[in-house]
């Protein structure tokens, strides 16, 4: 008589449940390490744009006798060095959600930008008589800044991120902190695993980019200021206000 084939047992209900809690469990442990993940790349991705705009910048400037482009309502940064960096993308930081536009027509000015530019206004502030000041205020001073005036380069920002809705080119240092955090985006990236914190990127005028924590290019010292007095004159409060 032969024996009978070992019967087969399926899964009950209740291991099924366990298999799939077990599963939940590590999907819910993996995912914000791969969102950390992902958000780093983006991070360093945005970096490095900076960094393209700063070698564009570089370039603009050795051409030019050391002069920064000048400010401008017509003609503002991201076309004085377009034929520098020649790629609008280099234009958006991967983390902040403005939306692509890309065609005909879409000049460089007109594309989603997710930067700002220095104005380096208390430097002029300090330099121009009342007439070249109300025309570099105007818009019409043809005048610009030239990097054999920055005492400390590493020190001084020159691009950094902006906020997502502000169309502004350009950061004023001499600015209140409502006034500055209406255009500056200081908190995009979150610092680290395990930190609840975030800064941004910034681009300095000796060519390196950093990360810094949230407030701290501001506050104690005022890294957007040109003039050793006016980083210390135009730091912020040590506490943010908050915004909008």
């Amino acid at each position: 008589m032969g024996l009978s084939p070992p019967t087969r047992r399926g899964f009950t209900l209740i291991e099924l449940l366990v298999v799939i809690a077990v599963i939940a469990l590590l999907v819910a442990l993996l995912l914000p390490a791969l969102g950390r993940a992902k958000e780093s790349g983006r991070r360093s991705a945005c970096a490095s744009n900076l960094r393209q705009l700063s070698v564009a910048l570089a370039i603009y400037a050795g051409e030019n006798e050391g002069a920064f482009p000048p400010v401008s309502p017509v003609k503002r940064w991201p076309s004085y060095l377009y034929r520098n960096y020649e790629n609008l993308d280099v234009l958006l930081c991967p983390t902040d959600p403005t939306a692509h536009i890309r065609g005909v027509g879409v000049t460089p000015d007109e594309a989603p930008r997710s930067y700002l530019m220095n104005l380096f206004l208390d430097y002029f502030a300090a330099t121009l008589n009342s007439t070249d000041m109300h025309s570099f205020s105007a818009g019409t001073y043809r005048g610009s800044l030239n990097e054999s005036v920055l005492d400390a380069p590493e020190e001084i920002v020159v691009f950094a991120e902006k906020r997502t809705a502000s169309t502004a080119f350009y950061a004023d240092a001499t600015a209140g902190p409502l006034a500055f955090l209406d255009v500056a985006e200081l908190g995009r990236h979150p610092a680290g695993p395990r930190d609840r914190g975030t800064g941004a990127n910034h681009a300095f005028a000796d060519g390196s980019v950093r990360y810094i924590r949230y407030w701290q290019s501001v506050h104690p010292l005022n890294r957007w200021a040109v003039t050793p007095s006016g980083r210390t004159n135009f730091a912020m409060p040590p506490d943010p206000p908050k915004r909008n």
